[in-house]
């Protein structure tokens, strides 16, 4: 008589003879790999913070990420709300006030 061809069932796993369902032990190991993965992300976080709170310069780095990150509240307003100035003019008047007064013989391309 010819053995019969078992197939493939997908809950069983291991010997021939040996069974149990895959899918509790692989949830519970998915679940396991997934935790283990989070606290090293958070492990990682952890050691950053700590040698971001050693800089010497943290104050000036706030304040350039607070300047940044205003920064770029400002340019998303723009985008969703309409505006009644040129932006790219905006920007240029505040270049030029930054860079403070300029000379009185006019534009250097003239």
């Amino acid at each position: 008589m010819p053995a019969q061809d078992e197939g493939f069932d997908p809950t069983v796993t291991g010997p021939p003879g040996q069974r149990h369902t895959v899918g509790w032990e692989d949830a519970a190991l998915l679940a396991v790999g997934i935790a283990d993965l989070v606290f090293e992300r958070l492990r990682h976080a952890a050691d950053r913070g700590q040698l971001l709170l050693r800089r010497s310069d943290l104050r000036d780095l706030l304040a350039d990420g607070m300047s940044e990150l205003r920064a770029r509240g400002e340019l998303a307003s723009r985008r969703v709300t309409p505006s009644t100035e040129n932006y790219l003019e905006v920007m240029a008047r505040r270049a030029v006030k930054r860079a403070g007064p300029a000379d009185d013989s006019g534009p250097a391309h003239a």
